[in-house]
This record gives C-alpha cells, structure tokens and sequence, in this order.
C-alpha cells in the first residue's frame, strides 16, 4: 500500500499515538503544517515557487482562503499522482476537510482520524461541520478513538456506515510494568490544558496529603496552565510533595511511569466543548501497571474498567478523587491488582500493533 499520512504538526509531545500510527502504518510520505499540509517530513514541499513561501502561502490564507484552497488542491493532486498513493490518512477532521476533494478527483481512498476535539468542540464544529457533511459520507472510513464522538458526528453528517471506533493505541512491548519506589507515588503527564483538568488533579492530592503528607506526585508536561498551576502549588506551599518536570518524550518519562504506584489525570468537557478522545499517557500508565485515577469523561471509562483497573469519578468531583486516591493509599495490594489488571487490559484490548493491524485493513 502506497500510504500517504498527513497532520498538522511536525512533532507535537502530545501527539504520540500519531507518532506511533505513522511507525505502524509506514507511510511513503508524511504531509505536515496546520489544516492544509503542504511540507513533506522527509523535506521538501507539495508547492513550486512562489507557493512554496510560506509568507505567501499565508497571505493567500488570509485574504483570499478560497483561491487558496483551489491551488492547495491542484497542487495535492500533483503530488498524489506524481507518488502513485493509492490511500490517504488524515489525522484531525479540519484537515480531513481539506484534503478530500483532491483525492476524490484522483479515485484514491481517504480516511480520517478523529482525536477528540474535532468532533466536540463547539468553535470546530461550527466552523467545518458543513464540510464534515460533505466529506464523511464520502470517506472510505471515518476512525474515531472513542464511541463517545459518533453522535456529534452523525448529527452533522447523518447515519456514518463507514464510522469505525478504534481507540488509540500503546506499544505494550516498551511501556512495561517497573518496580514502584517506596512510599505513595502519583505520576501526572498531560499538557496543562483546561480539559486535561490539572488543577483539579492537583487539588484532589492537596486533600490527600491532609492524611498522607509523605505522598509525591510528579507532574510531566507544559501548557497554556502551567504557570498558573505552579502558582498555585507555591502558593498552599506544597512544593516539597508536587513537582513540575516540564515537557518530556515518552524516553524520559517512561522510568517514572515505572517508579510510580498510582497515574492522575482530571480531564473534563471544557465550556467551549474541548474534550478529549482517548488520552494516550493513561494507556502508557496502565501498560507500565499503575493503578488509574481519572474521571468518567470521553474514551477513559473504555480505556479504564472501573473498579477492576482503576478509579473513575464524574468531572469536577474533586473531593471523591480525592476519596479515590485515599482508598489506594489506604490499600497497597489493592492499588497493585488494579495494576497488573491496566496491564493486562491494555495487552488484550490496546495494543498498538493489533490496532494499527485494523486501521490498515480500512484504508483501501
């Protein structure tokens, strides 16, 4: 299969499973740059001079975005031909939009990759939901990571036949279980978002230290809130018992998913109606045997069996995740079989090489 991959980055940290989807899937080019992807990773551009300018790319956007769109297509149906693709894989639904006229005219099968706020956010959807309209129906498949954003879909676009649920993945082979230090040891990796709630998170382990002021949780990540929640933190003066380790890759941070007994995230449906998919780092946790501590919002009650690998509360519930953290502390053996269960729930249902497997088999 001659593959062609396109997203809207060049490397993002919290991109992984697309960096994985992409090792997987192995690609003959990778398309990159915002909504309309017009750079090759391995160099080079879809554009001849002048477009290939992004000063003149970007003023084209700017002022004349339909003549614009015309000349990316031209110049996407060249590139098509000229590499002989015989697939196409969108990752994000904006950018699915943009791409899927030039690979009708050129008979080649398009499929697009929904990741969370593509298909919930209020902003998005009002922006491109007429061209989800046109174009999903269309597509050979439409991949959503979480059967939470069927609705939002189908009520644009009407029944989706061709709408498929595969959640993102993890690589079970190097996300091992390690030997968790001594003590009560919480791990966060999220960027500092408003969905990724980690403030909250934060506040739900400040309740726990009342009890257990020897806990350590260790926070992974940057973001739009991380000023705001290192403010904080400095504030109630708990700095001896939370830690800002910034932006790591998945290298760095791996050993400290291996230290750690127990993984924190308090993500919530945010008023603009951001929300997440599936978010990779709990299915990294849940590989590396960490209990889970989360909240019942978007793919993490799939990813998450309730009770068996980990703790769901409802969004904003501060006070009951922190409750949720006090019972594993409380409990040593039970927070280790909740565990070694993540560990083989992400071996039987998320692998990512099994996944991978089926998105393939959709493509063409």
């Amino acid at each position: 299969m001659r593959l062609i991959i396109a997203r809207s980055n060049f490397f993002s940290y919290s991109e992984t499973f697309i960096e994985e989807q992409i090792n997987q899937l192995e690609p003959i080019h990778v398309l990159y740059e915002g909504w309309q992807p017009s750079r090759l990773k391995a160099g080079g551009s879809l554009f001849s001079f002048p477009f290939s300018i992004l000063a003149v790319r970007g003023i084209l956007r700017r002022i004349i975005p339909g003549l614009y769109q015309k000349i990316y297509t031209y110049y996407l149906r060249r590139f098509l031909r000229v590499h002989k693709a015989d697939a196409f894989l969108a990752n994000y639904g904006p950018l699915g939009t943009n791409i899927y006229e030039a690979c009708l005219a050129e008979g080649i099968p398009y499929s697009v990759v929904f990741l969370g706020f593509d298909a919930a956010e209020k902003k998005t959807l009002a922006t491109y939901g007429a061209r989800y309209a046109l174009s999903l129906p269309r597509a050979k498949a439409i991949i959503c990571v979480a059967e939470s954003m069927r609705a939002n879909l189908e009520e644009i676009a009407g029944p989706l036949p061709n709408l498929h649920v595969i959640p993102c993945g993890v690589d079970t082979s190097r996300f091992i279980p390690g030997t968790p230090k001594v003590g009560f040891n919480v791990i966060s990796v999220a960027r500092f978002a408003e969905k990724k709630g980690s403030l909250k998170s934060i506040q739900a382990f400040e309740i726990l230290l009342r009890d257990f002021p020897d806990s350590q949780l260790r926070m992974i990540g940057d973001g739009p809130l991380w000023e705001e929640a290192k403010a904080y933190v400095s504030t109630q003066g708990l700095s001896d018992n939370i830690h800002f380790l910034g932006a790591m890759g998945q290298s760095d941070y791996l050993p400290l998913l291996q230290e750690s007994n127990v993984f924190i995230q308090h993500s919530v449906l945010t008023p603009s109606g951001d929300s997440e998919g599936t978010p990779v780092a709990i299915l990294e946790a849940s590989a590396c045997g960490l209990a889970i501590c989360s909240t019942r919002h978007a793919g993490i009650p799939e990813a998450v069996i309730e009770g068996k690998t980990g703790l769901l509360v409802d969004e904003h519930d501060v006070e009951g995740m922190a409750a949720a953290l006090k019972s594993l502390a409380l409990d040593s053996e039970a927070t280790r079989a909740y565990g070694v269960a993540a560990r083989k729930h992400m071996e039987e249902a998320y692998d990512v090489v099994k996944l991978s497997a089926k998105i393939k088999g959709l493509l063409v």
